[in-house]
């Protein structure tokens, strides 16, 4: 089934949404092209067709740049990688493009915009006039079913577990690293993180590893609570594996904030330090619970002290923290690969162009 994707999120972009949309179209294994902004670090694509601009608005212009790569490629299919707002273009190019189109949503893409009543309603017809949705967790699949009433596939998210995996050998230092690989924002809890190191009564060392506009105060914050932390900028994708490998704990206590509209809607990173055999602690927000099955895996946590008592009982016992880090790299290996998320999403795909043929 040839798939076409149109979306703004898209590497070398960094983000989440990114990334997962890269591994997706990596891992389909039928034809697939994809349509993207602009951007001065991606390197030449056959399979990729790029804009002008550094985003794609649902202009005219944007739909004829779509249509165009429709009528060379010859899609069956059309995947926006996200809610809004390239969807808005969906029924014209169902209608001229004569094949049905699908939305993929990850998480506070949907929840924040549709807090404004009007936002609201434009983002729930969105979703309706769609001939098939998907959601990267059973969280927003929830959250997506109740904003427009009609039913929405569970995608999953996938690890290539060849590339995160476990050190084959031993680290050489004997004070632990309790690590969080992530943008440097509120949500994402690394000042929580912060705190909680300050609190145990043993030498750590912690690694944080990202970009944002957080990083000067999570710097002045680590500065001031006397910690030894070692900040990984704009990491390339070939070293990030590495830095999972350099980590004993993996934690992020990412927090839902304002009153419920900005949650997480998943967490790659969870599952990719999971296959990298670390024991995880993940915050109590939006589909992350998905990613660890507590006392198995790691441990949810709701509060700063939960976060101490959780890295306590993995620092303290290592033996506890290796066998959750086993477990959790089986469970990857078991339900969190791509092939299993393409298998749910030819099988969503699937339906909506038998849909479309019926008479």
């Amino acid at each position: 089934m040839r798939l076409l994707v149109v979306t703004n999120d898209y590497p070398p972009k960094p983000g989440g949404i990114q990334q997962y949309l890269g591994n997706l179209v990596g891992a389909y294994p039928h034809p697939v092209h994809v349509v993207a902004p602009a951007d001065p670090r991606a390197e030449p694509d056959e399979r990729v067709t790029r804009g002008r601009h550094r985003f794609l608005w649902p202009t005219r212009s944007t739909r004829e740049l779509v249509v165009a790569a429709a009528e060379r490629f010859r899609p069956d299919v059309v995947l926006f990688g996200a809610p809004h707002p390239l969807p808005a273009m969906g029924p014209d190019l169902r209608r001229r493009l004569g094949v049905p189109y699908g939305i993929v949503a990850h998480g506070a893409e949907v929840t924040i915009p549709a807090v404004v009543p009007v936002v609201r309603s434009r983002l729930a017809g969105l979703f309706a006039d769609a001939d098939v949705r998907f959601a990267v967790s059973r969280y927003t699949a929830r959250r997506v079913e109740r904003l427009c009433g009609a039913p929405v596939d569970y995608l999953g998210a996938g690890v290539d577990v060849d590339e995160f995996h476990p050190s084959t050998s031993p680290r050489s230092d004997e004070v632990p690293v309790v690590g969080c690989v992530s943008r440097f924002v509120p949500r994402k809890g690394q000042d929580r993180l912060l705190r909680a190191v300050a609190r145990l009564d043993r030498p750590v060392r912690v690694l944080l590893v990202g970009k944002g506009r957080k990083e000067r105060s999570l710097r002045r914050l680590a500065a001031r609570l006397g910690l030894d932390v070692r900040f990984e900028i704009d990491v390339p994708w070939e070293r990030l594996a590495d830095c999972y490998r350099a980590m004993d704990v993996f934690a992020m206590p990412c927090r839902t904030r304002w009153f419920g509209l900005e949650v997480e809607g998943l967490g790659l990173v969870f599952l990719e330090a999971a296959a990298s055999g670390l024991p995880v602690l993940a915050g109590d927000s939006g589909g992350a619970p998905e990613t660890v099955v507590p006392g198995r895996t790691g441990f949810v946590v709701r509060s700063l002290d939960d976060l101490v008592e959780g890295l306590e009982m993995l620092l303290d016992d290592p033996d506890l923290a290796r066998s959750m880090g086993e477990a959790g790299r089986r469970r990857v290996e078991e339900e969190f690969v791509w092939s299993a998320v393409v298998d749910r999403l030819e099988e969503g795909l699937r339906r909506a162009v038998f849909r479309k043929g019926a008479p």
